[in-house]
């Protein structure tokens, strides 16, 4: 039986992308994209370095593929909450929306990060040329407050306050990230309290 320093290399072919992904997503939650490397995936699977190449031409194409893969997990996780709204509020969907989007951050930090912030923007943007389909999703939402009148602005205005609600979102949860995001005694749920002002501000005749 061979010990932990003499096991058995991997070869090349017993491998998945499911597998070099999911460490991938290991690594990167618990060291950040600084601390991901074809090297430290290679260890972690028990293979030579040359393996993960077999499905990714670069690194950068394997963090490409950790985006698509956030992207489709918050977007599942955006509709499921939307789906699961009893009434028919557009303004109920948007919450439950921000709730699950909050939730997604929370749970993927470093993800969220590779995905969202500008500092891997240019990753992001070869991994969609278009807007993500979780931004989509929640601006088709948007768009559906306004054709039912219960946002009751022009609907020429609806990508201008998708964008405001959105940023809101996301300025919250990098508020969270930060360790900005204090909770003050008996104060309440920040995504709560903004949901809370959204609904009376947008509900408000436009002067």
């Amino acid at each position: 039986m061979l010990d932990a320093h003499h096991k058995q290399r991997r070869i090349r072919n017993s491998l998945s992308r499911e597998e070099i992904r999911d460490v991938s997503l290991l690594i990167l939650k618990e060291e950040g994209l600084d601390g991901l490397s074809m090297r430290k995936i290679a260890n972690r699977l028990g293979c030579s370095v040359a393996s993960p190449y077999s499905y990714y031409e670069s690194q950068i194409d394997l963090v490409k593929d950790l985006i698509r893969t956030g992207e489709d997990e918050l977007l599942s996780m955006l509709k499921k909450a939307s789906s699961e709204v009893e009434t028919g509020s557009a303004f109920d969907q948007l919450a439950a929306i921000a709730r699950a989007y909050f939730q997604f951050a929370s749970n993927n930090r470093e993800l969220h990060k590779v995905m969202f912030v500008t500092d891997y923007g240019g990753v992001h943007r070869k991994a969609f040329p278009q807007l993500p389909k979780s931004y989509r999703f929640f601006l088709e939402t948007v768009r559906i407050g306004f054709d039912s009148g219960e946002i009751p602005y022009p609907k020429n205005e609806y990508p201008a306050i998708a964008r405001m609600m959105w940023s809101w979102m996301y300025g919250v949860i990098v508020l969270d990230m930060t360790g900005m995001l204090r909770k003050r005694k008996g104060a309440g749920n920040p995504i709560e309290e903004g949901i809370s002002y959204f609904k009376k501000l947008l509900n408000k005749q436009p002067t």
